[in-house]
């Protein structure tokens, strides 16, 4: 089965066995015996050979001319069939008249039930042709065989993977253990926004690209914070326009949790942590950070937008996503709002990862089940959700595009912000904290009450941080019970 690995002694005596077993009667002891020899001879051969007998049977995926003329249909997995037409489907059709394309919907989620073991038993059953999943079910499924890779398919094809922005297409490769097996369209991060004209009102140096949340902080306290309504200006819109969202976000990005990395036991009292809170419980003491006033109601025209002090000119920098950049513009044009200087840079980093970004998300990652029998056509598909012209058409309407803009490309907008870091790999499955639903209610009203107590001197800092500390832990131990099957 496989000569080139045998040792040439080795497969000499074989030879001999088999030609002295002939010479035997077919009934006789000593044919048994050397049968028997044979056989266990070769089955040690073949485990000693495994790896690579296995690398001779494995099959490459096969890359054959796309026939574009016999009809036929694919079958995709997304989370809404009608959606998925609409943004990529009906465009393969257009664009494949002999094809067509027929959707299944993803699991029921099922709290009960490891979310990974749900895709592949819908997998088993429905047999889709292309698979759309998190970076974490991506992962699981890679590692068990399910999946097919997609090396050959780019080095057969030459498909070029240096369009996408630095970072996506090796996460992706990390995640399947070297090997490609999908690609994500889009993705979510956020940038630092700041008003160029408060800046140069006040005589602020502007804020640059990895500047630390520290230094963000300083910056923010430098700006006034006395008057009132149109004329109060704030140094910082922090996450959830919040005390907590603000700890949060500066502490994730510094690989801080609120607890354990097993969620049992809240972390919140080491010297870390402290020196956030100091900054924190500094900007609601002085009126620097922006706290949202509880709303009732809803809200419409332009009074969506004035609802946010940054796109009324009334604060100097503010943490968000993309959609931001598109409420400035949107504020501008349709009420005279935003009508300022500003700018974009990275989010804050850690100084001692300055590359890599907390916030960045993989929306969700295409790949081909292993067990495909349309591969080759789920591999054109695959090449049509991640082109130019879908990725142009689908940016604001999905997220963040995945590949790099073209180098013609003008926007409005300094969008490169966005993308300029590399994923973490630890955070970039968009799964989210660990402190979800009614936990993260009861944390939020927590940490905002102890941190406005203690900036309003009703208690030391270390005493709110104590009660964070203490109180979090029975909301944590509290939900733990509440959620055991």
């Amino acid at each position: 089965m496989n000569p080139k690995g045998v040792p040439d002694k080795l497969k000499q005596r074989v030879e001999e066995q088999i030609a002295m077993g002939a010479t035997y009667k077919r009934k006789s002891k000593g044919s048994a015996w050397v049968a028997a020899a044979v056989l266990l001879f070769l089955a040690t051969v073949l485990f000693v050979q495994r790896e690579p007998i296995l690398s001779f049977l494995k099959q490459e995926p096969k890359l054959e001319p796309f026939d574009g003329k016999t009809e036929r249909s694919l079958k995709v997995q997304w989370f809404d069939g009608p959606s998925f037409m609409s943004y990529y489907g009906d465009a393969f059709i257009i664009q494949h008249p002999n094809m067509d394309v027929e959707t299944v919907n993803s699991p029921p989620y099922d709290p009960q039930k490891d979310r990974a073991v749900q895709f592949e038993e819908m997998i088993e059953k429905d047999k889709p042709d292309l698979v759309y999943v998190t970076l974490d079910i991506y992962r699981k499924l890679a590692a068990e065989g399910k999946l097919l890779a997609l090396d050959s398919f780019v080095a057969k094809e030459k498909y070029d993977l240096s369009g996408f922005r630095d970072g996506i297409v090796e996460t992706i490769r990390e995640a399947g253990g070297g090997t490609l097996y999908g690609l994500t369209p889009t993705f979510s991060s956020n940038a630092l926004y700041y008003n160029k004209t408060l800046f140069d009102k006040y005589g602020v140096s502007y804020p640059t690209d990895k500047t630390s949340w520290a230094d963000v902080f300083r910056l923010a306290q430098r700006f006034p914070s006395e008057g009132e309504g149109d004329n109060r200006i704030y140094g910082l819109v922090p996450d959830l326009s919040s005390p907590y969202g603000a700890a949060e976000a500066a502490a994730r990005t510094s690989g801080l949790g609120l607890t354990d990395a097993g969620g049992a036991k809240m972390t919140v009292n080491t010297s870390a942590w402290r020196s956030i809170w100091e900054f924190v419980a500094d900007g609601v003491k002085k009126g620097w950070l922006y706290e949202a006033k509880p709303r009732t109601g809803s809200i419409s025209g332009i009074d969506f937008y004035k609802r946010n002090p940054f796109l009324t000119g009334n604060a100097a920098m503010m943490v968000s996503n993309q959609s931001l950049a598109e409420d400035l513009l949107e504020g501008k044009r349709r009420y005279n709002l935003a009508d300022f200087t500003w700018d974009i840079v990275t989010e804050p980093v850690d100084p001692a990862r300055p590359n890599v970004s907390s916030s960045l998300r993989f929306d969700g990652i295409y790949a081909i089940p292993a067990q495909s029998l349309n591969e080759r056509d789920a591999w054109e598909l695959l090449k049509l959700i991640h082109s130019e012209p879908i990725a142009k058409k689908m940016s604001n309407r999905m997220g963040m595009s995945s590949r790099k803009p073209a180098a013609n490309e003008t926007a409005a907008y300094r969008s490169d912000a966005f993308g300029a870091l590399k994923p973490d790999p630890d955070n970039v499955a968009g799964m989210g904290s660990i402190i979800t639903g009614a936990l993260y209610q009861g944390m939020s009203g927590l940490v905002n009450s102890e941190i406005k107590a203690a900036a309003a001197g009703a208690k030391t800092l270390d005493a709110a941080i104590e009660s964070i500390q203490q109180g979090g832990q029975q909301l944590l131990d509290q939900a733990k019970a509440a959620n055991k099957p």
